[in-house]
């Protein structure tokens, strides 16, 4: 996808804190997207960038349709984390729910930013920031921010890795913290085939908007049983589908790693 067209330059950094702020907008089909950058330099990058959001966008709408999203430029790994907090050490790029993504220069990468990896980041970000938005802003679950991203990306697990998560100490879906990866993904891709699709994820994000302090008794009140009940039967859907794939590898079936998106909203 090209650029439609340029509106222009306009100073701004107020507003951000950010010193000499450029501003690039350009609108798009589906919702207005803006990159900003300091450094002359990372013209042809914001560029770049926004070609990169218009393009991945559809992923991010699969949950929360964004009607503006603003990318802005940082150039150092620590000028993220004082933005974002201990949360974004490592990254290349972060969401804040006010000001939108942040992400790291590709001209800083330490090694040569492929497209690959640029792809890579962008959609991690802009599922996120959809996530955010429906939540308030308000933290996620490890395993749900994970799974999200995973499912809605279409970064599938080996199926062994289920079996292992079944075999996990309980209570995966009521800690905070993150986990395994592969507690996400497969939590998040049984509620989209089993418990409501991406419909029912949007209902748990926005009552997490509500109500910040209460995930457990959102996730009850959405999928209407507690949470302990809610992991058994997810525990069981992960056995069912191990022994599936198991029977058919036995029959010579072969079997892509394809979800099923139950989602009619």
């Amino acid at each position: 996808m090209r650029i439609l067209s340029r509106l222009g330059l306009l100073l701004v950094g107020a507003a951000l804190h950010l010193p000499a702020q450029v501003r690039v907008q350009v609108p798009g089909t589906s919702g207005e997207i803006n990159v900003s950058y300091t450094e002359p330099a990372d013209e042809p990058q914001a560029a770049r960038l926004q070609e990169l959001v218009a393009r991945l966008k559809p992923i991010a709408d699969q949950l929360n349709s964004l009607d503006r999203i603003d990318v802005v430029i940082l150039h150092t790994q620590r000028e993220l984390e004082q933005r974002l907090g201990t949360a974004s050490v490592g990254r290349l790029a972060g969401v804040s729910y006010i000001h939108g993504i942040f992400f790291v220069s590709p001209l800083t990468w330490e090694r040569n930013p492929t497209a690959e990896a640029l792809e890579h980041e962008m959609q991690e970000a802009l599922v996120r920031y959809a996530a955010l938005q429906l939540a308030g802003g308000n933290p996620l679950p490890g395993w749900l921010d994970q799974g999200l991203v995973a499912v809605l990306t279409k970064r599938p697990f080996a199926t062994a890795t289920a079996e292992a998560v079944a075999q996990r100490a309980p209570l995966l879906l009521v800690r905070r913290q993150a986990e395994d990866p592969a507690v996400g993904y497969w939590a998040v891709r049984y509620l989209v085939e089993e418990r409501g699709g991406l419909a029912s994820l949007r209902q748990l994000l926005r009552l997490t908007a509500q109500r910040p302090d209460g995930f457990v008794g959102n996730l009850q009140l959405v999928y209407g049983v507690p949470a302990g009940t809610l992991e058994r039967d997810w525990r069981q859907w992960l056995v069912r589908l191990v022994e599936r794939e198991k029977e058919e590898r036995e029959r010579g079936v072969r079997r892509g790693p394809l979800v099923r998106d139950r989602d009619r909203d």
